[in-house]
């Protein structure tokens, strides 16, 4: 045995370390990948219940919306601390009206809600697509136009 461990010593010490590493990563990656909390968005809904959105409030929301000739349909869904509204207007609309329908309609949340939900559009017609979001931490609608260019506009445009 003395003879094993005088020759082999060095081999002995690496093939030990080899194996306190190979535990450490397997306790580290057991941690990370399965910790304790179930929730898939952590703790980032911490307090949410402060801050609850009705089915009456959707519901509310939705009619007055469903007030305006322009607007065909609405859908309402919250998933965590975002809102996600999709808007379908009909074709008669024109970008800038559609846009103001919105920006009057964040008049309807309160500013507990606002201040806590990101609040994100999504506006459909024949004629445009565009998509506009609203930060908890901003007073500003940001827009992002995600309408196709058609290529006979662009025809038309070279001539």
């Amino acid at each position: 045995m003395k003879k094993l461990w005088k020759n082999n010593r060095v081999v002995f010490v690496l093939v030990i370390i080899l194996i306190i590493c190979f535990i450490s990563i397997i306790g580290v990656t057991l941690t990370f990948f399965y910790s304790k909390d179930t929730s898939t968005y952590g703790n980032r809904l911490d307090n949410i219940e402060k801050y609850p959105i009705s089915n009456e409030f959707k519901a509310s929301y939705k009619d007055k919306m469903l007030e305006n000739e322009n607007v065909k349909s609405i859908n309402f869904d919250i998933k965590g601390r975002i809102i996600y509204i999709t808007v379908s207007f009909d074709e008669n609309i024109n970008l800038e009206k559609a846009k103001s329908v919105i920006s009057s309609s964040i008049t309807e949340f309160s500013e507990e809600i606002l201040s806590y939900y990101d609040i994100q559009f999504i506006l459909k017609s024949d004629n445009f697509t565009i998509m506009a979001s609203k930060n908890a931490a901003s007073e500003i609608i940001s827009w992002n136009n995600n309408t196709p260019i058609k290529e006979e506009e662009e025809n038309e445009e070279e001539k």
